[in-house]
């Protein structure tokens, strides 16, 4: 019986085409036509916009980028483990990054759907993956009750005062200078498990 049912499972899946090349939708507009699938596969025509299969939906460079070569490739790793590679390649495609295994800094640049190249640059090591570019979104600005606070921290820790966070009742008013409040009061008291 499992026989049976796995190879049911593969030829289903072996017998799956997917309707372009490109793994992209049809061209839009072709909706309300009247050719089907199997017809636009025979004469290569979509009932759309007229055009090809291959032609559907594809990106300006998109042949540049299918038939890209390597122009200038580099590489390089010394004894003591500092590295530095970069390549070219014929479609605008630059990467290049120097380093060693602490830290290391590069970029990249390429040309956008836009016609626009851009371009990326970057530090990689203990502080993480931190990349700059133009076209990269930028944090917001640090509200000032924050930037107030951290200088309170700081002068906090140089006076010798660290705060952990919990609760002291002592340092908030709690305990024994309190009790003149509530006089019956008895922090051992309530639920015992």
């Amino acid at each position: 019986m499992k026989l049976i049912v796995l190879s049911t499972i593969l030829a289903v899946t072996s017998s799956a085409q997917l309707p372009s090349r490109n793994y992209i939708p049809q061209a839009q507009g072709s909706f309300g036509q009247s050719q089907s699938y199997q017809e636009s596969q025979s004469t290569g025509h979509t009932g759309g916009g007229g055009g090809s299969l291959d032609n559907a939906n594809r990106r300006p460079q998109q042949d540049a980028d299918k038939h890209a070569e390597v122009l200038k490739q580099e590489q390089e790793i010394s004894e003591t483990g500092n590295y530095h590679f970069g390549f070219e390649t014929s479609n605008g495609i630059r990467a290049e990054e120097a380093g060693n295994s602490d830290q290391g800094q590069g970029g990249y640049s390429y040309k956008g759907d836009d016609g626009h190249t851009y371009t990326v640059t970057y530090t990689a090591g203990e502080g993480g993956f931190i990349p700059q570019g133009e076209h990269l979104p930028v944090a917001p600005p640090t509200p000032e009750a924050i930037l107030i606070a951290l200088q309170q921290n700081e002068r906090d820790e140089a006076a010798g005062i660290f705060d952990d966070g919990k609760y002291n009742p002592e340092k908030h008013g709690g305990g024994q200078a309190n009790q003149g409040h509530q006089s019956g009061f008895n922090s051992n008291s309530g639920y015992q498990y």
